[in-house]
């Protein structure tokens, strides 16, 4: 909020008394003070709901972009797991307008009426603070966890954002946690489906006793490699709320152990096991901790990974995280605005060298909510183009999973390139072509074409995983775009993959309710 504020295009909020002066109007009722400006900004008390709102509307900008943040940061990081948002919309039980538009939400749920990002958080607002609201009949329950969770595995942005926080209210409400658990467990288990790291991580915010068994399930008998990545991310915030009971701990251990053992898994499965594994309570996995430790000894990643929870040693990113930092505070405006920022090295810290996805993507979101988004997007451009041969594989696959998030139209052709280059590791083959439908900017026709081909040509070759998860990303890629066409070729063409033909098949059935309203 406070970059927001200084880094913005209106310079007569430098001042925080200029900035206070101005708060009162809008949606904010009252009068307010420099000091409780500075209190809300350096995170002394935590800033109110509509506070936020008025920070969006003095700040020129687009509504509800700081709330959905703010929801999303507040939820992964609470220190326990509650339905209501962190971010206190103020709502009251008794409140007889609540119900009338709770009920006109459901309705709308319910039916093939197009639901925004706002909306969505509306109607799960308004469950929460009525934990035990009654809604007829019992099966709206599902079709509302359902329908928000197909918006959510399609949706992208703030409009994820939103999403996002909506179902983890659902996964913890006390009526509705059973049909969310059950609508993420459905859509794991079926192998047609192309989103299932966040359909199974989700889970994580349900302390429902299912949830942790389709978790564990996942991890054993998983519906493929993607899903049971995502029953690995799960198991971080599971632990850390201590939804597993002892003999599920103890059924965790070799599985992780496994996992951390073998370089063919998933994307960076390998050093998220050996997260998980050093997390695990030592009375359950000491054994388990020491042979690793014996077994990866000439593994850099994975024994700073055992050792601090890193990808790399702590003085080996100073540096990267020095430049990056410096890059992109030296294209701020410096007529009067620099402030010394000490949480954007530990930002970037978290977003590089974290053995989390989950840590890596929301110190990612932070940084997508100030204007440090795009000098920092061309400062990673430019490191991947000059220095990649010299990173650490991880880092320079956090760094494409970084632009993700933070990247535009100007990076997306470097990110083109990583996607189809020669003698690349695997790693960042799969992050470039998953990273392709998020980014900034669109690609042309051309560009889509010769991937498929490229991909689907060593695939029917080498039969590689990597150029099977290549293609599940490219398909993704377009299916996130909506781009008709091309998924009507790829399924038409019969010399393509199976697998690749079935997912684009799969994108071109989606409800047109739900494409629909998850781009709002």
């Amino acid at each position: 909020m406070r970059v927001n504020r200084l880094y913005g295009p209106n310079e007569q909020w430098l001042r925080g008394a200029a900035f206070a002066g101005a708060f009162q109007g809008g949606c904010w009722p009252e009068k307010t003070s420099a000091f409780r400006i500075s209190r809300w900004e350096t995170a002394i008390v935590r800033v109110p709901y509509l506070a936020v709102r008025r920070y969006e509307e003095l700040l020129q900008l687009p509504a509800n972009s700081l709330v959905a943040l703010l929801d999303v940061i507040y939820r992964y990081s609470a220190t326990a797991i509650c339905s209501a948002p962190l971010l206190d919309r103020e709502i009251r039980e008794g409140d007889p307008r609540r119900l009338t538009r709770l009920e006109e939400l459901v309705e709308a749920a319910r039916s093939d009426d197009l639901l925004a990002g706002s909306d969505w958080d509306e109607l799960t607002t308004y469950l929460a603070v009525a934990p035990r609201q009654m809604i007829t009949p019992r099966s709206a329950w599902t079709d509302i966890a359902e329908r928000l969770l197909a918006e959510m595995i399609v949706a992208d942005g703030v409009a994820w954002m939103q999403r996002y926080e909506a179902l983890n209210r659902l996964l913890a409400h006390p009526v509705a946690q059973q049909h969310a658990v059950a609508a993420c467990a459905s859509l794991a288990g079926d192998r047609t489906n192309q989103v299932f790291v966040e359909t199974v991580s989700a889970l994580d915010a349900s302390p429902h006793p299912d949830a942790s068994r389709h978790v564990l399930d996942q991890l054993v008998q998983p519906t493929n490699d993607r899903a049971q990545y995502g029953a690995l991310l799960a198991c971080v915030r599971k632990l850390r709320y201590g939804h597993f009971s002892e003999s599920q701990l103890r059924r965790l251990v070799p599985i992780v152990n496994e996992l951390a053992l073998d370089p063919a898994r998933y994307e960076d499965a390998q050093p998220l096991a050996a997260e998980l594994l050093r997390r695990l309570p030592s009375d359950v996995s000491a054994s388990a901790k020491a042979r690793l430790r014996h077994v990866v000894t000439g593994d850099p990643t994975l024994s700073q990974v055992l050792a601090a929870g890193r990808l790399a040693a702590a003085e080996a990113g100073q540096v990267l995280i020095a430049r990056l930092a410096n890059t992109t505070t030296a294209t701020m405006p410096c007529d009067g605005r620099v402030f010394h920022d000490e949480l954007l090295p530990v930002l970037l810290d978290e977003m590089l060298f974290s053995p989390v996805f989950d840590v890596r993507l929301y110190a990612a979101i932070l940084l997508f909510g100030t204007p440090y988004r795009r000098p920092l997007a061309a400062a990673l451009a430019l490191e991947l183009g000059s220095h990649a041969a010299t990173f650490n594989v991880d880092v320079t696959h956090a760094m494409i999973e970084a632009l993700r998030i933070l990247g535009d139209e100007e990076q997306r052709p470097i990110i083109e390139r990583l996607s189809t280059a020669e003698g690349v590791p695997p790693s960042i083959t799969v992050a470039a072509t998953q990273a392709i439908g998020h980014i900034g900017g669109r690609s042309e026709d051309r560009y889509w074409r010769a991937a498929l081909n490229h991909h689907a040509h060593l695939w029917q070759e080498t039969r590689k995983k990597t150029n099977a998860w290549a293609l599940s990303g490219l398909i993704y890629g377009l299916g996130l775009a909506h781009h008709a066409t091309l998924l009507r070729s790829v399924c038409d063409n019969d010399q393509a993959p199976a697998m690749t033909r079935a997912a684009a098949s799969w994108w071109l059935n989606l409800p047109r309710v739900v494409h629909q309203s998850a781009k709002r």
